[in-house]
């Protein structure tokens, strides 16, 4: 689909070694990117890296292990980049958590991990990417979710940290419209990734019947539309939440 789109640009992807994340990589990689994916876990990101070489051995990508909330760790990750591929085009700040716990019961301990890893991480990223993405008039992606649109009945820092990605995106977008770069996010509805996988049937069972096109969402669903916001067929959109989400809405809930 983005055949040769991305050939000769550089990609940055957090949380790319599993589930959504490591389907970009794979679209990036495929579509003639150089790609650094950076993952939570050591043994994950060396699992993903076997699988692309074995993909194919001639891939360029890299893959780094750091804490997304280390202002001086992201810095470092950044001259690595350049020094080793000279630029960067694209960010795709995908990595994510979320919690289940009841708003009466939530420790702020939780509170705070979901709002490091789903607010404070992607500001971050993009505050020190953006020196580099102007240079090449590159651009953001940002994983936000149609939690973040419509809210959720229980888990309160995941819609709220997501409703914060998206208002983050359309801020920064209308920031840097005039210097060239542009700034989107996607909002996946259910997708089937570990996440979804942990969760119970009878919930799974449950969200299924309120999507219209009755099927979870596939990590290549929102990964195809990561590589549209990134690619040149884009080139007039910024500040958008696209939802890739099968047309779930919350009126849709059975009655």
């Amino acid at each position: 689909m983005f055949e040769n789109e991305f050939k000769g640009k550089v990609v940055l992807v957090t949380g790319g070694s599993r589930g959504i994340g490591f389907a970009a990589v794979k679209k990036f990689l495929a579509s003639g990117a150089k790609v650094c994916f950076l993952s939570h876990y050591e043994e994950t990101g060396a699992k993903a890296m076997e699988q692309l070489k074995e993909i194919n051995p001639d891939y360029e990508v890299m893959r780094k292990v750091i804490d997304l909330t280390d202002f001086k760790a992201i810095q470092e990750l950044y001259k690595e980049i350049i020094a080793k591929w000279g630029r960067l085009d694209v960010l795709v700040n995908n990595a994510g958590t979320d919690s289940s716990t009841w708003i009466t019961k939530l420790k702020l301990s939780e509170w705070n991990e979901v709002n490091d890893l789903n607010l404070k991480a992607p500001y971050l990223m993009t505050k020190y990417a953006l020196p580099h993405l102007l240079k090449t008039k590159g651009c953001v992606v940002n994983t936000a979710s149609v939690a973040g649109v419509y809210g959720s009945p229980t888990g309160l820092p995941y819609p709220v940290t997501k409703a914060g990605v998206i208002a983050m995106t359309k801020s920064i977008a209308y920031s840097y419209a005039d210097k060239g770069v542009r700034v989107n996010a996607v909002a996946p509805g259910v997708v089937a990734t570990d996440m979804v996988a942990n969760m119970p049937q009878f919930a799974k069972d449950s969200i299924g019947d309120t999507i219209p096109m009755k099927r979870f969402g596939d990590p290549d669903d929102i990964a195809n539309a990561m590589l549209f916001l990134s690619s040149s067929a884009a080139s007039y959109i910024t500040g958008v939440c696209l939802q890739v989400d099968g047309g779930y809405r919350p009126n849709n809930q059975p009655k």
